[in-house]
Parts: structure tokens; sequence; C-alpha cells
């Protein structure tokens, strides 16, 4: 996937915590201006952001919908998906010069890729996803939305990852294997066969040691 910068094109941020000062510098380096800085809890912000605007959660008909692309700069998948529900905003992506995507993938709208993730050959990235700095996602596969593939976790060729899951730092999926919605894959785990939905899994070779029953 070609990436060019855009001079002079405006984008606003939903979040202010940690997670949205890597994205900030992302944007910067691909010639965006951040507009404006929206958290539902700003005095609760990461200490670099600056005139963070209340967010949408206490009065969403008077929140500014329209206007510059939003990316939702919050880390935690559960948020950031009910963010995605409220919202009614144009969304953009970001992604780090050095990262490698090639151009025969898919990344969907809102998502991000950080330093030195690599994206291999007919993979699909679904919306709001984070491939986050040094991930390794390989061929045919298939992320979905609100994911997260944390710092040096690797999939290897034809994995799934559903909805809302979060694979761990440092975690290695071995090929054809399907990871359900909303899973906790911990740091290190070293995943050798389908996992269920709503399930945590740690250890080598990982092992489910909780399946949560959904809401």
């Amino acid at each position: 996937m070609e990436k060019t910068k855009e001079n002079n094109k405006n984008i606003r941020i939903y979040g202010a915590g940690g997670h949205s000062q890597v994205i900030k510098e992302v944007l910067k380096q691909n010639g965006y201006a951040i507009s404006d800085t929206f958290d539902d809890k700003p005095e609760g912000s990461h200490y670099a952001s600056k005139n963070v605007t209340t967010g949408a959660r206490k009065d969403l008909t008077s929140f500014p919908h329209a206007g510059d692309p939003v990316i939702i700069a919050v880390g935690t998948n559960a948020h950031r998906a009910e963010i995605a529900q409220f919202l009614n905003c144009k969304y953009e992506k970001a992604i780090h010069a050095s990262a490698i995507i090639s151009p025969t993938s898919k990344v969907g709208e809102g998502t991000v890729v950080f330093a030195g993730a690599i994206i291999q050959p007919n993979t699909t990235i679904g919306k709001h996803v984070i491939i986050n700095t040094g991930a390794s996602v390989d061929h045919d596969n298939i992320i979905g939305d609100f994911a997260h593939i944390s710092p040096k976790a690797a999939l290897c060729g034809h994995v799934e990852v559903g909805e809302g899951s979060h694979v761990g730092v440092g975690a290695v999926v071995i090929p054809k294997v399907k990871i359900g919605k909303w899973c906790t894959i911990g740091a290190g785990t070293i995943v050798i066969k389908d996992i269920p939905d709503y399930s945590t899994v740690v250890g080598n070779p990982g092992r489910i040691i909780k399946t949560n029953n959904p809401l």
C-alpha cells in the first residue's frame, strides 16, 4: 500500500491518553495538523496533550460530528468500539512511514499502523484496529474490527483474529489458527490451536484460563 504525505490536511483526535501521543507523531510525520483533541475525561489526559475538549458522551447532539476526519486514539478495544458506535464522523488512517504494507492488503478506516510493523500480501485489516510497533502480520490474515496486535506480536499465514481481540506483546500465532472475538492473548503466549470467543489464553503452549460469557 503506497504511503504518501498529505500536507496541510487537518485531522481530529478522539482520545488524549498515552496511546494518542504515538498516533499524533505518526500523523504529524505524514503532514497532518491536529485541529482538535477530544476526550471524555479531559482531566485525566496525558501531560503532553494540550487544549483538550470534552468528548461526545455528555452531549452527543452538540458534538461536531461533521468536519475534519477523526481517529479514535483510545487503546482499550471495547472503549474504541463504543466510541465508534456513537460518533457519526469520517475516519482517517494513521500509517507510520516505516511500516511495510503489501499493496494487495486492505486496511480499514480508523486503523493505525505503527513504526516497523509489517503486513504481508492478501491480508485484510478491519476498522479501528491497532497494529502496534514492530508487529508482524503475515499473508492471508483476517483481522477483525477493533482488534489490537501488540508490539512484536507475530501472526503466521492464514490466521484469523476476531473482532475486539487483543494479541499481547510478543505473542506468536501459528499458521491457520482462528482466534475468536473479544479474546485476550497474553504477552509471550504461543497459540497453537483455535480459540473460542471471549477467551483468555496464556503460556507456551497457550492454554485457556478463562472464558467469559458475553453480556
